[in-house]
């Protein structure tokens, strides 16, 4: 049961953080006493900001990743030279596993953090939400 919690909560983080990634394109985003997902949870403007802030903080983390290993064009010019090569191959698809691991691990603490700044009466909103939507 605990493991369904655990589960609904970063769903439901998930679902939310689509208004933090849209807020992030300010032209994109509806301003926040417009947006629905504001009004529905009710979130104040310090929320907001402190989820604006946490998406910025994800991009420059994201941005910082270091892309050692990774060779540009490596996997074209084998293709094109038609020719196999087994440590390119493994080579580059370990440096990419690197990078999505470690941007997967800064998402997790990026929707971990936003479920922080939400109240216990926002959380369970989400969480009633979340069920909502899985049992339509």
């Amino acid at each position: 049961m605990m493991k369904m919690t655990r589960i609904a909560l970063v769903a439901a983080s998930l679902a939310f953080c689509s208004f933090a990634a849209q807020a992030a394109n300010v032209e994109a985003a509806p301003s926040p006493a417009q947006d629905p997902l504001v009004q529905h949870l009710k979130l104040s403007n310090d929320q907001v900001k402190k989820i604006e802030d946490l998406h910025q903080k994800l991009e420059d983390n994201v941005s910082k990743i270091p892309m050692t290993g990774v060779k540009d064009g490596a996997l074209i010019d084998m293709f094109q030279d038609g020719k196999w090569n087994e440590s390119v191959v493994k080579n580059q698809l370990a440096a990419f596993s690197k990078i999505e691991e470690q941007t997967r691990y800064y998402r997790v603490k990026y929707y971990f953090d936003v479920s922080q700044v939400l109240t216990p009466e926002q959380r369970k909103q989400v969480k009633s939400d979340m069920a909502d939507a899985l049992a339509n």
